[in-house]
């Protein structure tokens, strides 16, 4: 829980508060790992503070902020839940998360009791909002077609066009903008994370995605070792271990690499992985640009399911076999 804002989000801030009065609900809308969470919770305990602070903070001592935000009564908080796995080898399969239809018929069952606080406002956060199922999205919308008194309704996304049209038409859209490399690289030493300088750019400039790959640092080398192996890559000999971080998440990082070859082969240069500049423009060198953008648009298809239940073994074997291919001539 933040008790400031985070330098980056301080515009968005001050425009939240300049409106006197608030639309029912609201989409906070950013890249992933800025803080979008973290900005959305702080808002909710101020939005319910017994006694806000002149810049809009929580006040911290009130009843209120005490409650918040585990056993705050006027507080709904609505998160993906795993589905069932029929699967017997949950190594081989991803659990899907989303967001259900009985959560939100439980939520529309909550709207009808009384708020506890004196104002009677309440707050519902829903993240990310692009999991709702169809079903909870269809739901949803009826509940915002008809919004209950004093309830404010916060989405939080970072793929906001995967919501259904007509839930964006009914919220108001806040723009949180991400850190600058600038503002990233104070803000993680501030904490005293000891990082590499490469892994703000590997990390799209997201201080809570490189904190994240810190803690990921074994399955990134694993993967790094297997990609710089390019054509001589051995099919037979892949770890598998990288996958405890899931397929969308491996995909991702050879999505990166895959892009660096192509930066590479145009321009000699590197973004995501700097410390191996040399070994891929290497091997741009030899590449076959035609299977490289075939096998981009491979990639961004399988990101589009690798978050439902899928043999991860399997499509990874395929993912090396393929990227074996855009080594071969023409």
């Amino acid at each position: 829980m933040m008790d400031s804002i985070y330098p980056w989000f301080e515009d968005a801030w001050t425009a939240i508060h300049k409106n006197e009065k608030l639309p029912h609900a609201l989409i906070f809308k950013g890249k992933e790992g800025i803080g979008k969470y973290n900005f959305a919770i702080t808002f909710a305990k101020s939005y319910l503070c017994q006694n806000a602070l002149s810049n809009h903070l929580p006040c911290e001592v009130c009843s209120s902020c005490k409650w918040f935000p585990d056993s705050h009564p006027d507080f709904k908080h609505i998160a993906p839940i795993e589905s069932d796995d029929d699967e017997t080898s949950k190594r081989k399969t991803v659990r899907k998360k989303n967001i259900a239809i009985h959560q939100i018929r439980e939520l529309s069952e909550y709207l009808e009791l009384s708020a506890h606080q004196e104002k009677g406002r309440r707050i519902v956060l829903i993240e990310p909002a692009d999991s709702l199922n169809q079903a909870a999205s269809n739901a949803l919308l009826k509940i915002l077609e008809e919004p209950p008194e004093n309830t404010l309704f916060i989405l939080i996304t970072s793929q906001a066009q995967r919501l259904i049209a007509t839930i964006r038409s009914r919220c108001q859209l806040l723009e949180l903008r991400g850190p600058s490399l600038d503002e990233a690289s104070i803000f993680l030493e501030e904490q005293k994370i000891a990082y590499e300088k490469s892994l703000l750019s590997f990390s799209g400039g997201s201080p809570f995605n490189a904190i994240k790959e810190l803690e990921n640092q074994s399955e990134r080398s694993i993967i790094t070792q297997l990609l710089s192996q390019g054509h001589k890559v051995d099919i037979t000999k892949i770890n598998y271990s990288i996958l405890t971080q899931g397929l969308d998440w491996t995909v991702n990082m050879i999505q990166k690499w895959a892009f660096d070859l192509l930066l590479s082969f145009h321009t000699q240069q590197t973004y995501y992985f700097k410390p191996e500049e040399a070994r891929i423009y290497s091997q741009a060198k030899q590449l076959n640009l035609d299977a490289l953008l075939l096998f981009v648009n491979e990639l961004n298809e399988l990101k589009k399911i690798a978050s439902h239940p899928v043999n991860q073994e399997l499509q990874l074997q395929n993912i090396f076999i393929k990227y074996k291919q855009i080594f071969e001539p023409s």
